[in-house]
């Protein structure tokens, strides 16, 4: 019997706690536990990521939270088409409708073009035009590959984005450069306006060698002869090179 009336209260008491909350009040709480579910299994997912030596916590959690507000901002749409039935009559029912429609998909324009800039660079958005660009990419990850490409994969000369980081001159003006010759090669690839097997428009410029190797001490220990002239892009680094590791190992077997 007292279990009975204790069930009883307790139901009584989420009653009481929810008829204590408007309609609207309601509707706004349901859209927010909906978010933070949808959060929080997200994060369940995020910790399946072992790799932690390469964890950029920017792009790991920016990418959640954009997705975040992308359920919130739909969400919020959704509620006030059903709550206000297109009617702004009040000071909260614009705010949702600003919100829903304008604030956050501003936020999330902003942070996810921030976001896809810097996944662009990857090695993974080069190899996916898998007609032009995979080839280069699957020698790069040969480790039996003895192209400058693989040797340098290989061995972690450099860190990540390596397509990237070899194929873009140096500073801000390289990086423009890099992303208006990506815009191009993007619509060649969508518009098959390419032709195989791909070749660069230009020779390779030394200044994307040196630019990290030119201070290293085995640059400087090897290159004294022709060091001068090839920092005056007067030889060529792959006159020398070319002949035992070139640049990649496609089409020349």
């Amino acid at each position: 019997m007292s279990l009975q009336i204790e069930s009883q209260n307790r139901r009584f008491h989420r009653a009481s706690y929810w008829a204590a909350w408007s309609p609207e009040s309601r509707g706004l709480r349901r859209a927010f536990l909906s978010v933070t579910q949808s959060f929080v299994l997200l994060q369940g997912v995020a910790r399946a990521q072992s790799d932690t030596s390469r964890f950029d916590p920017v792009d790991h959690y920016g990418a959640r939270v954009i997705a975040g507000l992308i359920v919130a901002g739909t969400v919020l749409v959704i509620y006030s088409l059903l709550r206000y039935r297109g009617e702004t009559s009040g000071i909260a029912s614009w705010a949702v409708l600003i919100l829903g429609v304008a604030i956050i998909p501003l936020v999330v324009f902003g942070a996810g073009e921030v976001l896809a800039v810097e996944r662009s660079e990857s090695v993974e958005v080069c190899s996916s035009c898998h007609l032009a660009m995979k080839p280069y990419v699957d020698d790069m990850k040969d480790p039996a590959s003895k192209s400058l490409a693989a040797i340098h994969y290989s061995n972690r000369y450099i860190a990540d984005n390596q397509c990237y980081v070899c194929h873009t001159a140096y500073g801000m003006f390289g990086t423009l450069q890099a992303k208006k010759q990506g815009l191009s090669d993007v619509y060649r690839y969508y518009t098959h306006s390419f032709k195989l097997p791909i070749k660069m428009s230009h020779s390779y410029p030394n200044n994307d060698c040196l630019k990290c190797h030119s201070g290293s001490a085995k640059f400087l220990a090897t290159h004294k002869r022709d060091r001068e002239a090839m920092l005056a892009d007067e030889v060529s680094c792959l006159q020398c090179h070319e002949d035992d590791n070139p640049p990649h190992n496609v089409g020349t077997n």
